[in-house]
This record gives structure tokens, C-alpha cells and sequence, in this order.
């Protein structure tokens, strides 16, 4: 009999693969998480076709190293959503040598090995008992690839601080952390299971096979249903902005920077660049504009972006997401004073005045006031009482 978890999880990775095959605009990214969760569906056919339909063990052989791809494809998949405009290169291909080697060993040992040392129980035939082929080596890859990815995810988590105005999860990918820790658990599990092969504890009394296959299940479920809803984090027209402002020159500063020292920003330049950067937000109120970027305040005071960064940086000790969103609230805090209803709309505020949400607006609200906006409503309306 079958257990329900590789036919569930098979469920649930094509069906999402199907969402993605038919949403609408699909980017590249959706691509690589379409492989990512077909190539995760791999491993529960081969159990479904040996173990319900009785195939033969060499299919699930096969199947089985697939889970050498799960690394490279999440750190691929991460690597396109986080970089602006980014695509996958032919280097890409190098991640997936080990997996190309494995299943070549697989064929030889399947065509060419005398047929008594072929499924040797101890080697090639692990997976029927809910192991994996050469565990330690795909423990090392997923370890490998989960701090890679994690360092990845960190550091895109401190460019967006400097580069939008509203910063969402869809933009911080803060569901994806939650993934890896579930992908990281994933490994754990199966660093567990290689341990117990060497005690004498034996497999049938704790069914390896339905602790690993829990475990992918976890991750597939959280995977799959947040990864159909992601978008873009960069929109067309930020990724316009950035490429028409940020030429090859500068995208090298910008990598190698180490506290600006070879942006060329002059001290004498900073006072000036400050001025224009705080009369344009003052007399133009970009910032009312939810998608307000720092591309497009790059286009619109020609100053170039990375030296808006070190100016907010080393100058004002903040980031862009702060230095907007303190206008934001300066202005909301202006119409709070000047209200008239008897039940204030904080959403309608927020949202006139370029948050994208309540929570966001909520947060950099009392960031700036030290007090919620409710707080804050009821203490101005003290004052005025009185």
C-alpha cells in the first residue's frame, strides 16, 4: 500500500505547475519555479509508479536524485527575483553537474554492470526503503545551497531599504525565509535518517520513508502555495529607470563600494546635491505616489542614485524607505491636525498620501511619532479641548 504523502505532494506540485503554465504575464522566474516543483513532484511518481503500479526500482533510482536539483534551482529562482532584470546565464548550468554525473553513474551501473552487483541493497536500492543514494553528498549540497541562498535573501532584504518607497512581502520575499527554514528542516531530517543507518535501530521501525516524505510535504505545501501568488519585485518602470540611469560604469562602483570611497561623491557636493533632493520632495511630493522610487528620484533631480544612497547614508544616517515615508507621515500628520470627521480614516490617509497599507503606514507612523495614530488622534484632540 501506498502511503497518501507522495500522493499528495504530486498533487499539489502539478497542479501549481499547471497555475503557473497558464498565469498571465509570466516572467522567468515562474519558469524556474515551474521546474523547481516538477522536478520536486519526480521523486513521489517514482514511489507512486514502483510501489502502487509496481514498476521497476530503477525508475525511482532515477527519480530519486532529483532532490540535487532543489538547491540550485531555489538559489536560481531567488537570484532572478532579486536581481534587477536579471536572467538565467549558460555558468547557471554548472549547478547541475552533480545531478548530471549521478544519473550518468545510474545508466552505467543500469547497462553495464554485471547483473549481480546491479540494486545492490546497501547502495543503488536505498531509496525503496526511504533512504537516498550517496545521502551525505546531497545533505552537502542542500546545506551548501540553503547559507548561499539565506545570504542572498539578506542581502537583497538591505538593497530594497535603499531602493523603494513601500516594501511589502511580496518585495522582501519574507515568505521565502520561511521556506528555506522549512528546506533547512528538510535537510535535518535527512542528515537524521543517515545517522540511524548507522545504528541498530532498523528502517521498518520508524518508516524513513514517511518522515522524509512529511518533510518534503511541509515544504512542497508552502512552497507551491506561496510561489503561485508571487509577482515582479521590480516593476517595468523601475527596471526602465534603472536601466536608463545606471550605466555599466556605475553598476561597478556600486558592487565594489566599500563606504562609497570610489563613487567620486565630493564633500563640497553634498550640501548642494541635499538641497535639490529636499526641495524636489517638498515642491513635487513624489512621494504620494506609492510606486515612488529611488530610480525615478534619480531621473527627475539627475542626481545619480548611488550617490542619493550615500548622501541618506552618511549624511541624514538614514535609508530611502525611511527618508520618503517621514514626508509621508509629516504630511498625514499636517491633515491629522486639520481633521474635521468624527471617525478618522486612517486607510484613506495612508493610502492618499503613498502607503500601500495600513500595517506599513501603521508601522512607519510610530516609527516617526513614537505613537500609534490613534494614540497620536487622541492627544491632539486633548490639546485642542482643553
Amino acid at each position: 500500500m501506498v502511503p497518501a504523502i507522495p500522493i499528495i505532494s504530486f498533487t499539489i506540485c502539478v497542479f501549481s505547475a499547471f497555475l503557473i503554465f497558464t498565469k498571465r504575464p509570466r516572467y522567468s522566474f515562474d519558469s524556474i519555479y515551474s521546474i523547481f516543483i516538477i522536478f520536486l513532484a519526480a521523486p513521489h511518481l517514482g514511489h507512486l509508479l514502483v510501489h502502487r503500479f509496481e514498476w521497476g526500482p530503477e525508475f525511482l533510482d532515477f527519480t530519486i536524485l532529483f532532490p540535487y536539483t532543489y538547491g540550485p534551482l531555489l538559489l536560481l529562482y531567488i537570484k532572478n527575483l532579486t536581481t534587477e532584470g536579471g536572467n538565467f546565464r549558460r555558468a547557471d548550468l554548472l549547478h547541475f553537474v552533480p545531478f548530471f554525473v549521478l544519473q550518468f553513474i545510474l545508466f552505467t551501473k543500469l547497462f553495464f554492470a554485471p547483473i549481480e552487483d546491479e540494486f545492490s541493497p546497501h547502495d543503488w536500492h536505498r531509496p525503496s526503503r526511504g533512504f537516498h543514494p550517496n545521502g551525505a553528498l546531497l545533505v552537502t549540497s542542500m546545506l551548501v545551497y540553503s547559507v548561499w541562498t539565506f545570504l542572498l535573501l539578506n542581502n537583497h532584504r538591505k538593497n530594497i531599504v535603499n531602493h523603494f518607497s513601500n516594501i511589502d512581502s511580496i518585495k522582501d520575499l519574507r515568505w521565502m525565509y520561511w521556506s528555506l527554514v522549512l528546506f533547512v528542516i528538510s535537510t535535518g531530517v535527512h542528515i537524521l535518517l543517515e545517522g540511524l543507518l548507522f545504528t541498530d535501530l532498523r528502517p521498518e521501525t520508524y518508516e524513513p520513508r514517511l518522515i522524509r516524505g512529511a518533510a518534503v510535504l511541509a515544504f512542497s505545501v508552502f512552497f507551491c502555495w506561496f510561489g503561485v501568488r508571487q509577482t515582479v519585485v521590480y516593476t517595468h518602470r523601475e527596471l526602465h529607470a534603472f536601466k536608463e540611469k545606471t550605466s555599466q560604469e556605475e553598476v561597478e562602483v556600486e558592487e565594489d563600494r566599500k563606504k562609497y570611497e570610489k563613487s567620486g561623491l565630493r564633500e563640497d557636493m553634498i550640501p548642494e546635491y541635499l538641497s535639490k533632493i529636499r526641495n524636489y520632495m517638498e515642491s513635487e511630493k513624489p512621494y504620494k505616489d506609492s510606486e515612488f522610487s529611488i530610480d525615478l528620484l534619480s531621473e527627475n533631480t539627475d542626481i545619480p542614485r548611488f550617490y542619493i544612497t550615500q548622501i541618506l547614508s552618511e549624511t541624514l544616517e538614514t535609508n530611502f524607505y525611511n527618508f520618503v515615508n517621514e514626508y509621508r507621515i509629516k504630511d498625514i500628520i499636517q491633515a491629522l491636525e486639520n481633521i474635521s470627521e468624527e471617525r478618522t480614516n486612517f486607510l484613506r490617509l495612508a493610502l492618499e498620501y503613498g502607503f500601500n497599507s495600513k500595517s506599513t503606514f501603521n508601522t512607519s507612523f510610530k516609527k516617526v511619532t513614537g505613537k500609534t495614530p490613534t494614540q497620536y488622534l487622541e492627544e491632539i484632540s486633548k490639546v485642542g479641548s482643553v
